[in-house]
């Protein structure tokens, strides 16, 4: 049988269908309607379609526009109960205020906004530079750019990171968001993006965003940049000056032109060609701005970041510290602007009296011209707050050698020692051979050591040893503890682990890779003096907002037990001898202290540090750009015993003044509950008279403070080859570690670096105790 078609047809006939094939009613009940329908959906028409629609949007501009709109007014529908607040968006980017713990203002970070730039007032190239640079469709979108999302998307997909971002979506980050990387902060960028969009004109939100942009070098605002950097007002900018400045928005501290010089020009010379590219630059614009160089102005200090402070120093640590706090945000960048231009008050530990005892003590001692660096800082045991952070005279020095210092400690290391040998067992009563010299075996290696000019001690037991700072004592104590377990020791009281890395024997005699900074000497000190109690230093308390909102809180002290309060008191009794008849006798307060004395070789660094119950205080003198001898400052050598001792004793007197006399805890070996020593260690023959005690003298001239015996320390042989020689401290440049992100951005020390010589398999050095 064949299939008849209606006359006029051209249709081929059709198939018969085969039942079995279709699905039955059952099916159907059970495919449901929706399934059908998806099924019966020509996706493949649908994705072209949709290709195509994603092209068109992404190239053509009025599509581009039209959609973007669109999809505005339905991301603020849909979110209209969530829709945020943008309140205070006329408010002008302010400095924070540092306060003192007695509420006085100390400082500043950051610059009060001056008078704002008007848009009118500046020449047409400079915001036009600034369009190239960051958003050039700004005036044609209506907040969120389709085609930047859209390429910053295929970046993305080709392994390479490219903003997306409106300025409009980067005024909404820069006031309300956080900066974190996720779909949640980029979402409320939209929403409050989009309510920007809607209260102000496109004009407005563009002069908002010269105001208030970040262009590196602390200078936050077109205005404060141009100054900065090219010494000029923002409305004489040229279109090679004003395209540079809109370059470094983009990586404002890398795109450094005092470092960084040919990366800038490289991308100055693109913003530029951009601006050409859309008709703002005619050929010879372009071809006169191409041609110029860079001429930026020397460099400033970093002004904007530091500004009216009575404890610069101190305040500009405050800011650093504020940049590593996850509460203000989710990068150290994100945190550096908001301190810098939220107008936050910022509530800190510093002890005002106590830092203006600080600065007189140093003016009394060491404050003519030409006279050596002090710095000095104070830490609560058992709390961690830094009631002083005083890094010197001289309130222009960016390196700040309290904190940000590493200097060799000198003896002031051996309490360290003490401590190792303690928890190792052996008895501080026990007798040692001062002879000097002495070669000894530590960490499979031989290590000669001398005594400071040689002189040799005799049968001396540690305590006595600690007082009058016997090299060779502590060396072969190091021998026996080994360098491990001293550096695990001051580790745990409060030194950074990079800086007793690797552990090394001579660390006995304070010989470091690296150095200590005075921070971490109080600190850790201050772990001795709250019964072995470690507290982690801070100096902001609380932060809040313009408003009075609390943003953060530093809460409860962040302690951690290090050591048993009984080795705690044993120590504290050994550096009570100290004070009381060994090196540190210049710096007696009338009151229980201990404390400990440290010189360095060729007298580059000398230290003081000690403690009450209520206060850990290290003192260091020194030049902060280098080691350089101080042999002649006032007429002497300065050891720590002399100057150091002298402007702790003035400092502490005047900053304790109203403050309850506490006695120190202080324990026996025997309450240790520890077996001594089964025996004395094997030592070379004692060939060199018994010492003799030396009494203090007292310093010629007036000025002066009394020093105690000749300090005792190792003396410098030949350069090792099989035998390393130590002394008590390697000579070392101080290293100045660089933020990720400062805040504000510390300099990089520019002493030229060495290589701290301090043991087995290092250059040998010399120097007192």
């Amino acid at each position: 049988m064949t299939d008849v078609l209606p006359p006029g047809s051209t249709n081929k006939p059709l198939r018969p269908v085969d039942a079995s094939k279709q699905p039955q009613p059952e099916q159907l009940k059970r495919v449901g309607p929706w399934k059908q329908r998806l099924r019966q959906v020509p996706w493949g028409k649908v994705g072209i379609g949709t290709a195509a629609f994603v092209v068109l949007v992404a190239v053509v501009p009025p599509f581009r526009n039209a959609i973007a709109t669109v999809t505005r007014r339905v991301i603020l529908f849909l979110a209209s109960p969530f829709s945020p607040s943008i309140a205070g968006f006329e408010d002008l980017p302010e400095a924070s205020r540092v306060l003192a713990a007695d509420g006085r203002e100390i400082g500043t970070l950051g610059t009060e906004m001056r008078e704002p730039v008007k848009l009118a007032d500046l020449p047409p190239h400079v915001p036009k530079a600034v369009l190239a640079a960051e958003d050039a469709n700004f005036y044609s979108h209506s907040g969120v750019d389709p085609g930047a999302v859209f390429r910053a998307m295929f970046h993305v997909i080709a392994g390479r990171t490219q903003g997306g971002s409106t300025i409009t979506q980067q005024l909404a980050k820069l006031n309300y968001t956080t900066g974190e990387r996720t779909f949640g902060r980029k979402f409320k960028e939209l929403l409050y993006a989009s309510r920007l969009e809607d209260k102000y004109t496109k004009d407005e939100l563009l002069e908002r965003y010269l105001n208030q942009v970040y262009f590196g070098e602390g200078a936050y605002g077109i205005a404060e940049a141009s100054t900065r950097f090219f010494g000029v007002e923002p409305q004489k900018l040229t279109p090679a000056q004003a395209a540079m400045l809109a370059g470094k928005i983009q990586a404002p501290s890398r795109l450094d032109p005092y470092t960084h010089a040919d990366q800038v020009t490289k991308r100055r010379d693109q913003v530029l060609r951009s601006m050409a590219g859309h008709g703002w630059l005619s050929a010879k614009e372009l071809s006169d701005a191409l041609s110029s160089t860079l001429n930026v102005v020397e460099r400033q200090p970093d002004a904007g970041a530091l500004t009216g402070a009575k404890a610069p120093h101190f305040v500009n640590y405050v800011g650093r510290e504020a940049a590593g706090l996850a509460d203000l945000g989710s990068s150290a960048e994100v945190r550096r602007q908001k301190v810098l231009t939220g107008g936050y008050e910022i509530q800190t530990t510093l002890d005002a009296k106590a830092y203006e005892a600080a600065v007189s003590a140093v003016k009394q001692t060491l404050g003519e011209p030409g006279d050596p660096t002090t710095a000095i800082v104070s830490v609560q045991p058992g709390d961690g707050a830094i009631r002083v952070l005083f890094g010197g005279l001289d309130p222009n020095l960016q390196f700040d050698p309290a904190s940000q210092g590493r200097r060799q400690p000198g003896s002031s290391f051996k309490p360290y020692v003490y401590m190792a040998m303690l928890k190792a067992g052996i008895n501080p009563a026990t007798a040692y051979d001062g002879t000097s010299p002495q070669t000894l075996d530590c960490n499979k290696s031989q290590w000669k050591v001398r005594n400071y000019e040689g002189e040799s001690a005799g049968s001396i037991n540690v305590d006595d040893a600690l007082a009058d700072s016997v090299n060779v004592v502590f060396a072969q104590i190091m021998a026996q503890v080994g360098p491990g377990a001293v550096a695990d020791v001051a580790q745990t009281a409060g030194i950074d682990k990079a800086d007793v890395t690797p552990p090394e024997c001579a660390m006995a005699l304070g010989g470091l890779r690296q150095g200590v900074s005075p921070l971490e000497q109080a600190t850790a000190f201050a772990t001795f003096a709250a019964k072995g109690e470690y507290a982690k230093p801070y100096a902001i308390t609380k932060i809040s907002d313009r408003d009075g909102h609390v943003l953060y809180d530093h809460g409860s002290p962040k302690t951690s037990h290090a050591f048993k309060d009984k080795e705690a008191g044993v120590l504290t009794a050994a550096l009570e001898g100290v004070v009381k008849n060994g090196t540190g006798t210049a710096a007696a307060i009338g009151r229980p202290l201990a404390g400990k004395t440290g010189t360095t070789e060729n007298y580059g660094n000398a230290w003081f540090i000690g403690y009450v119950p209520q206060m850990s205080t290290a003192v260091w003198v020194g030049y902060p750009d280098g080691d350089r001898p101080m042999t002649s400052v006032h007429g002497r050598s300065v050891t720590g015993g002399s100057f150091p001792a002298m402007t702790f004793s003035r400092y502490m007197k005047a900053a304790l003044a109203g403050t309850p006399v506490q006695d120190l805890y202080r324990a026996s070996f025997d309450e240790l509950d520890r077996r001594p020593a089964a025996s004395s260690p094997t030592l070379p023959a004692n060939t060199a008279p018994p010492p003799t005690a030396a009494a203090p003298t007292t310093a010629a001239a007036p000025t002066v403070p009394p020093t105690t015996a000749a300090p005792v320390t190792t003396r410098a042989t030949t350069p090792p080859t099989t035998v390393a020689t130590v002394t008590t401290r390697p000579s070392v440049t101080p290293t100045v570690p660089t933020p990720t992100v400062p805040l504000p951005t510390a300099p990089t020390n520019t002493a030229p670096p060495t290589t701290a010589a301090t043991g087995p398999g290092l250059t040998p050095t010399t120097g007192p105790p």
